[in-house]
């Protein structure tokens, strides 16, 4: 017994004989006639009374029927879902990524994707690196994304991305109005500059112009981002985080002489397993590595 089978009998009874229900499935009448003998076979006895104008169904035919049509809806069903698993466009694609990380791009990568694949089920599962990496190690998420650099044979990169990090106000500062401040000022005068841990090398610079005049306050990025929304401080954020408020004029980018050129450095892995990545998977990472090129230079995205 198979589909072809059953969708025959149905189409029979839909149309009311076997030259209608064969055109309408595109085969001939022979054909239909030895599907409805093999699945007269399976279900071990005859399921239309032949002969007269109008075919009709045995009592086995009218008993089967439903089941039939049940079989015929849950395998066409079973088809579609697996061809668009195999397209990437049903399945689940589970993700780990740091929370600092999971804004910008990569939430317009996670909008964009459910737009595009409504049935497609996505999972984020937020952690430091370590324990992205025991997730990607247990097969609770099929990709990571965390900071770089860090040192794993078993990670295989998949995209390595620079965001160039800026020191950005309010557009209600009074830095908002200066052409150019220096780090002195940037210190003294911002009221406050949030200290972020970005990496070690902003960390470092950030420790060495701190002075004891000054007290420090350390913040996540979220938080920063937040205060500066309130017209408050001033701090180094990631240009993708703030690109939409410098559009519209709520942020302002901060001129800082003698000011290093940063960079939060990250990188999305997958552990370096023989099977390759799901056909979902495969589908994130496309629409990632698309919407990191509208924010991050491409010269520093690498697959």
């Amino acid at each position: 017994m198979d589909l072809n089978q059953l969708q025959a009998f149905d189409q029979i009874v839909l149309q009311g004989n076997f030259s209608k229900a064969a055109r309408i499935l595109a085969i001939s009448q022979p054909t239909i006639s030895l599907r409805i003998q093999a699945l007269e076979q399976a279900v071990g006895g005859t399921l239309f009374i032949r002969g007269g104008n109008r075919l009709q169904l045995t009592e086995l035919g009218r008993s089967f029927l439903p089941y039939a049509r049940q079989a015929v809806s849950a395998l066409t069903t079973g088809v579609d879902i697996a061809q668009r698993t195999m397209q990437g466009k049903r399945g689940r694609v589970a993700i780990g990524t740091l929370p600092s990380l999971a804004t910008g791009f990569f939430a317009s990568a996670l909008f964009r994707l459910h737009v595009t694949h409504p049935q497609l089920d996505i999972a984020i599962h937020t952690g430091h690196n370590q324990q992205i990496v025991e997730m990607l190690y247990d097969g609770f998420v099929s990709l990571g994304f965390m900071t770089w650099p860090f040192f794993l044979p078993e990670m295989l990169p998949l995209l390595h991305i620079q965001e160039p990090l800026l020191v950005v106000t309010h557009a209600i500062h009074p830095f908002a109005q200066k052409k150019q401040v220096t780090v002195a000022e940037l210190v003294h005068q911002a009221h406050p500059f949030f200290s972020i841990d970005w990496n070690i090398e902003v960390m470092h610079w950030q420790s060495h112009m701190n002075t004891s005049e000054s007290a420090m306050i350390e913040v996540p990025p979220q938080t920063a981002y937040d205060l500066l929304l309130h017209g408050i401080g001033a701090a180094l954020l990631t240009r993708p985080q703030v690109i939409d408020d410098l559009k519209t004029g709520t942020l302002v980018e901060i001129s800082v002489t003698d000011l290093p050129s940063f960079v939060r450095e990250s990188v999305l892995v997958r552990f370096n397993r023989d099977e390759p990545l799901s056909s979902a998977a495969n589908e994130f990472l496309t629409v990632f590595r698309e919407e990191a090129r509208l924010y991050c230079r491409p010269s520093v995205i690498s697959s």
